[in-house]
């Protein structure tokens, strides 16, 4: 009697993971809905638990929830993203905070060693703050999703322009996340292909 193997068991169900990943789009259009800020701070709550390097937290999001920050960071956008940016209901600046460091009684309780560490290696400590928040970056974005969000990223934005406009002493502009309720044509077009596992996946 041939045995066939059952189907792959998912801890998410399927409306699950296809909210997260199979039906989400970074749409550029919207539903005529506003976001309350505040869902940024609970999304931080929850993706702020995903594992780090060395449990640092160097991810900083600045909500630009008034018309003066929304125009700053639509300044510092691309001409080609403006228009995008300006359909979004929340724009939300993701950024990394050079002195992360600082908060090392909190994340690494017990080693003070780590501080001075990263002190003594501003290039490394550069180098684990920007991996480091963009690896958190992705852990928010699919926060949002959770909430029933569709977010997409913009890369394409003068850095120091937005830093100096509105970030805090020690954090630098990363990534802009243009977020809003998904409406039912999100403006992403036709999902592209994506590269199959076994492109991308090598088992040694």
């Amino acid at each position: 009697m041939t045995q066939t193997n059952p189907a792959p068991a998912f801890t998410l169900d399927d409306a699950a993971r296809r909210a997260l990943f199979l039906d989400a789009r970074s749409a550029i259009a919207f539903a005529d809905r506003p976001v309350d800020p505040e869902v940024v701070s609970r999304v931080w709550d929850l993706a702020k638990w995903g594992p780090t390097s060395q449990n640092t937290q160097p991810l900083r999001l600045v909500v630009a929830a008034s018309q003066e920050a929304r125009s700053a960071v639509i300044a510092a956008a691309m001409p080609g993203n403006r228009p995008k940016l300006e359909r979004a209901p929340l724009l939300v600046v993701a950024a990394h905070d050079d002195r992360f460091h600082d908060h090392h009684e909190l994340t690494s309780p017990g080693f003070p060693e780590i501080h001075g560490r990263f002190e003594s290696d501003p290039a490394g400590r550069g180098a684990i703050a920007h991996g480091g928040a963009m690896l958190q970056l992705g852990y928010v974005i699919v926060a949002l999703r959770g909430e029933g969000l569709a977010v997409r990223p913009y890369g394409g934005i003068d850095r120091a322009a937005l830093t100096d406009a509105l970030l805090p002493e020690h954090w630098r502009a990363e990534v802009v996340l243009g977020i809003g309720h998904p409406a039912p044509d999100h403006g992403a077009g036709e999902r592209k292909g994506r590269i199959p596992a076994d492109t991308a996946v090598v088992t040694r």
